[in-house]
């Protein structure tokens, strides 16, 4: 640019400059507005979609923990969008409005869908089909493999560790000849000899394969299980056992069998096998000690001085043969079932247990040939067994509704024993028959305890004698309070005294109902939700907690 060149004019921006706008809302509202979408996303999520649950009992154990004596509470998330999109599912562990007091939830397994006929026996559950001249065929429900892995409770070393034995021999194993067996340090020794040489499981501290409460936990659980619960309660002998070992032969023996022997006076006695021989396999089932059924043969080497594992099952009446954790054969033995003859006598009246009763169930090793024949990593296991006590001999599910069993059965109020109280109450609000004209009539669950209880949380009716006063829940949650007197047997049955005076004089019982739709099953509407995952207690809370079972964490089947 010359010095004559004009100036070139800049550009200038005519419109006049703006000041930034003022916010709308200030930090205070944007964080109440904030935290406000957060409120209603959680409540709208636990209301639709998912839901936190602590566990207070102990009828899912050890599937799920309630435990007061070992200090144990899962809290659970339960799928409640799944139900919506789909329908419920046989043994889904599923939460719901318990029919007798729809305010409170109740997690349990669906065992009965709807129009279903079943008959719980031997501690499996069977489907029945009535047949001509009153003949029943039986089909058994047998559970999904990966929900039938995780309901293996252990026997054996598990309750010989809760006991802090040194050894199993001579209480909780025994062989025959007595001289064939020796153990060092967890391994078992037979010297096979002439004729057959047995290793058998006795437990005489706790009386066998039995359907002891305190089975399938560890150790501090099941040592405080067992010191709640006394030996003598009812009890059924558990026909479904898994055998577990690594066995090695000094030489190849002539035969060797891995069976479980049921025994039970009236029936023929049963052994399950698998019978491994001339370097094959084989599935039997023996009838009063003759062959009365056997799988087509598979390949099973036991080679002389080589580790072997091997397991075999007899369970939810099928027999099954696993060799180095790989299944080898199936075989179906429902025509030899164990479904009757399992209920050891009890006496109430005296609180003892009757183990001498011909009622047995022996898992056992079995080895034929010469050498000596060495059994590591043994293992005994029993499944899931679940006990008809309160149930119908043949439950009949309603359409629409569905039929709960808890895991723990013997500790578990479920659909065996729902049972619904009907009393009267008239304008005075005192308990009257409900037959009684013109008193409304009010329905709720049946538990209640001797008078000289003190009083449980689930208990109702609630007498209170001082005040000739009745507490009673009834079927939707409210509690009322009304006038009566109990009558002196209180808690063997729900009785009223009419005089007030409580001395058996003019007494009334309030009517019982039990299996019937809206009691013992529930309602399709009252399905919350379904059980996925135990997140507490878990790692490393649980330890600062001092917890009995520190890692519960992980998803439920």
């Amino acid at each position: 640019m010359t010095a004559n060149t004009p100036a070139i004019p800049v550009p200038t921006d005519p419109t006049p400059s703006r000041k930034k706008k003022a916010p709308l809302m200030g930090p205070i509202r944007t964080n109440l507005e904030a935290f406000g979408v957060a409120i209603l996303a959680a409540v709208l999520l636990k209301w639709f979609c998912i839901e936190a649950y602590q566990i207070p009992t102990s009828s899912m154990q050890p599937t799920l923990m309630g435990d007061n004596a070992a200090g144990v509470y899962d809290r659970i998330l339960v799928d409640k969008l799944l139900q919506t999109f789909r329908e419920p599912k046989r043994w889904d562990i599923t939460v719901f409005g318990y029919p007798l007091q729809k305010n409170q939830n109740y997690v349990k397994r669906m065992v009965g869908m709807p129009g279903d006929r079943l008959r719980i026996a031997g501690g499996n559950v069977y489907q029945v089909v009535d047949g001509e001249a009153g003949k029943r065929t039986f089909t058994v429900l047998r559970k999904p493999d990966d929900l039938q892995e995780g309901m293996w409770k252990n026997v054996f070393p598990a309750r010989m560790q809760r006991r802090a034995d040194t050894k199993a021999l001579t209480d909780i194993f025994a062989s025959s000849p007595a001289s064939a067996g020796s153990e060092s340090d967890g391994v078992f020794t037979l010297t096979l000899g002439s004729g057959a040489t047995r290793f058998y499981f006795r437990d005489i501290a706790d009386g066998g394969m039995l359907d002891r409460v305190w089975d399938g936990y560890p150790e501090a659980v099941a040592r405080a299980i067992r010191d709640k619960n006394p030996p003598d309660q009812p009890q059924e002998i558990v026909p479904d056992v898994r055998i577990t070992a690594t066995v090695t032969a000094e030489q190849v023996p002539d035969e060797l069998a891995f069976e479980i022997d049921v025994t039970r006076p009236d029936f023929p006695k049963l052994t399950y096998a698998l019978v491994v021989k001339g370097g094959k396999g084989k599935l039997v089932v023996r009838e009063k000690d003759a062959v009365a059924g056997e799988s087509a043969e598979f390949a099973c080497e036991i080679p002389a001085g080589s580790a072997t594992e091997l397991a075999f099952a007899h369970v939810d009446d099928q027999l099954i043969a696993w060799r180095a954790g790989q299944e080898l054969l199936r075989f179906d033995s429902s025509n030899w079932a164990a479904r009757d003859g399992c209920v050891l006598p009890f006496d109430h009246a005296t609180g003892k247990l009757n183990l001498q009763s011909g009622r047995s169930v022996t898992p056992q090793i079995v080895g034929r040939g010469k050498g000596k024949l060495t059994i590591a990593d043994l293992r005994i296991d029993r499944d899931q067994h679940y006990t008809q006590s309160g149930a119908p001999d043949v439950i009949e599910v309603p359409e629409g509704h569905y039929y709960m069993l808890g895991d723990n059965t013997l500790q578990s109020i479920d659909s065996r024993g729902w049972t619904a109280i009907t009393v009267g109450v008239d304008a005075e609000d005192r308990v009257v028959p409900p037959e009684t004209p013109g008193a409304r009539v009010v329905r709720g669950n049946k538990r209640a305890m001797p008078l000289q209880n003190p009083p449980d949380r689930d208990e109702t009716p609630i007498p209170i004698a001082s005040e000739n006063a009745i507490v009673m829940i009834d079927e939707y949650g409210e509690i009322l309070r009304l006038k009566g007197t109990a009558a002196a047997d209180w808690g063997k049955r729900v009785a009223f005294a009419q005089d007030g005076a409580g001395n058996g004089r003019g007494e009334w019982v309030a009517p019982e109902t039990t299996n019937a739709p809206g009691i013992s099953f529930v309602p399709r509407q009252d399905i919350r939700g379904r059980a996925v995952l135990v997140f507490y207690p878990c790692r490393p809370l649980s330890w600062l907690m001092f917890n009995n079972w520190p890692d519960r964490f992980g998803f439920v089947r």
